[in-house]
């Protein structure tokens, strides 16, 4: 998970909807000050994962653009906020994520 969010609110947020263990790292703006393209990159560094094994997803034309910051590829999570282009990747449902061709 990468947010733009102050120090704390994953690991809360995480623990309050007892996540916690579906999640091996994450990285908030509270914690870096950098932009998210930055941290997606930071946390995939920490992680050992390149940017051919890497999508982020997101609700944002905000999360499309890190996305692009950070090299790799895209997917709109249409059930959130946000509007992007018509042509983008996008999931309606987080399981559908499963069933994505990622590459």
């Amino acid at each position: 998970i990468v947010s733009n969010c102050q120090s704390g609110y994953i690991p809360a947020f995480l623990s309050s909807m007892n996540m916690k263990e579906y999640f091996c790292d994450f990285e908030e703006w509270g914690n870096t000050g950098k932009p998210k393209g930055d941290n997606i990159r930071l946390v995939m560094e920490r992680n050992g994962v390149s940017p051919d094994e890497a999508v982020y997803v997101g609700d944002t034309s905000g999360d499309m653009a890190a996305a692009g910051a950070a090299g790799i590829p895209f997917i709109h999570a249409s059930y959130g906020f946000g509007k992007v282009p018509e042509d983008t990747k996008r999931i309606e449902s987080f399981p559908e994520l499963l069933k994505l061709n990622l590459r």
